[in-house]
């Protein structure tokens, strides 16, 4: 009885230690996330969401319970999208992009289309020398003197007739004139022109449909969500390795008081700034995505994680479209057609320049000549010698188009060699995605079968296996928007 009565109170002793050194950890970890945490765990960070895998099962699934996004214990929201005090926005890839489309383009965008119709009025412009031009004159004058000299006719020698003064100009008078003139020669010149401006308004227009295509809105869309999404895994990951580091056993001294290691250990100051470089860059990148979508800088988004990307191009399918829809090559081509406008232009400087005119005109400032006649004719110049002008503005223009030409021609090589090389990173970075999304399904079933799941180590390596994965599918989506911007987004 009596060695029974000894081992009941060694048992009640050891009980007793394990409750005050539990709490002496509690208190410890307290009073250091008080005093040298302030920003690693902010009052609102991103929730939760659930890794969806087509054709492997979800890491929710295998560990038992879902993935948080958030720090440890975040609260989750039951409906997506609801808008409650405290509680934040649940959306999806798909919404974010629904509600960018409805927001007002860019200030790129916005330049893009200011362009486009600089060029159409410049090309509306030229096309309307086309037309003849209609002019009026007005001009009314008071002299303060006689004009010019007055004509004095003499009467014979045996006429009884006084000598007649007649005015050469009035000392009033009033001219007003109505003109019409049609180009002939110059229409030649207006046509290239017009080719030229033509050519510069499908340069404009391919450059600013690239701006504001739907591919370039939902690549930054994208860009964006996924920037965030990874955010708030690396947060997710920083917080549960600090978690797990503050809930090492405390060591007893020679006061049998508890001394806390954790401020000296690196590792666990090297946490504590991940922690906190992490959470700044989720709050930067929430105001970002909350900008594209029109909503507060301040808004809490939960982000669920969209379905890895598959797609089944092959070389030789983008190897047999055409790729006019690139913008580089657009230009190039574009560029062409001006330098052959522009050579034909140098060789019409060879051509006499006539224009057919007719008007009608009124004066009283001549009083010999009618006051009011019309008139119409042919007007035709020619610069008979320029000390060889006109043949070395021909030369220029001919080297120009070769250049041209041959300017084309190089940017059809690189852009081939663009395609196929855009093209060896998309299959590279699909086969990334494909090995990622799998050993992260592989990872998580064994840490559900040999590991605790409700161990703050296991939970921070699960945040690390969905950053790979996540990080893996960007950079495929990445490379799959890049092929799009050369090959088009109708491929």
């Amino acid at each position: 009885m009596l060695w029974n009565h000894r081992r009941h109170n060694h048992f009640l002793c050891f009980v007793l230690n394990s409750i005050a050194a539990i709490a002496s950890v509690i208190f410890v970890v307290k009073i250091t996330a008080a005093q040298d945490l302030p920003s690693a765990f902010p009052p609102a960070l991103p929730g939760a969401s659930t890794l969806r895998l087509p054709g492997f099962r979800s890491l929710s699934s295998l560990s038992g319970s879902a993935v948080t996004t958030g720090r440890p214990n975040a609260h989750q929201d039951p409906a997506e999208g609801s808008v409650q005090s405290g509680v934040p926005r649940r959306l999806t890839l798909e919404r974010v992009k629904q509600q960018s489309a409805n927001r007002v383009a860019s200030p790129l965008a916005y330049i893009g289309q200011l362009s486009v119709e600089a060029a159409k009025q410049h090309r509306l412009a030229v096309q309307a020398d086309y037309f003849p031009k209609f002019g009026a004159t007005f001009v009314n004058l008071h002299a303060t003197d006689f004009l010019g000299q007055v004509l004095r006719f003499q009467r014979p020698p045996l006429s009884t007739l006084p000598p007649v003064s007649v005015a050469i100009l009035n000392k009033d008078f009033t001219i007003a004139a109505l003109s019409f003139t049609q180009p002939v020669t110059p229409l030649l010149e207006v046509r290239q022109a017009v080719r030229i401006a033509r050519a510069d308004e499908r340069i404009a227009m391919a450059k600013a449909g690239a701006s504001i295509s739907k591919n370039a809105r939902d690549a930054e869309v994208e860009r964006a969500y996924f920037e965030l999404l990874i955010a708030q895994r690396q947060l997710t990951s920083a917080e549960w390795k600090l978690k797990s580091g503050a809930a090492r056993p405390l060591y007893a001294s020679a006061t049998t008081r508890p001394i806390a290691l954790l401020e000296q250990e690196p590792a666990t100051i090297e946490a504590r700034k991940a922690a906190g470089a992490a959470a700044a860059r989720v709050k930067d990148l929430t105001a970002s995505l909350n900008r594209i979508m029109g909503w507060a800088d301040d808004t809490e988004l939960e982000l669920a994680i969209p379905d890895p990307l598959i797609e089944n191009i092959s070389l030789q399918e983008i190897a047999d479209k055409p790729t006019a829809v690139n913008p580089a090559l657009v230009e190039a081509e574009q560029t062409v057609v001006k330098a052959r406008a522009a050579f034909s232009l140098s060789r019409l400087a060879y051509i006499p320049t006539v224009a057919a005119f007719s008007g009608y005109q009124f004066q009283n400032l001549l009083p010999a000549v009618t006051s009011n006649f019309g008139y119409g004719g042919v007007v035709a110049s020619y610069t008979l010698f320029d000390f060889g002008k006109r043949e070395h503005v021909v030369k220029e223009a001919r080297a120009q188009f070769e250049m041209a030409q041959a300017a084309l021609q190089v940017t059809k090589a690189k852009l081939a060699s663009d395609v196929k090389k855009s093209y060896s990173e998309l299959e590279r970075s699909r086969q990334v995605s494909l090995v990622a999304q799998k050993m992260g399904s592989s990872t998580a079933f064994l840490m559900k079968v040999s590991t605790n799941t409700e161990n703050s180590e296991v939970k921070a390596a699960r945040a690390d296996v969905e950053l790979e994965m996540i990080e893996a599918d960007l950079a495929h989506r990445q490379a799959f928007q890049r092929m799009k911007a050369l090959i088009g987004p109708e491929r």
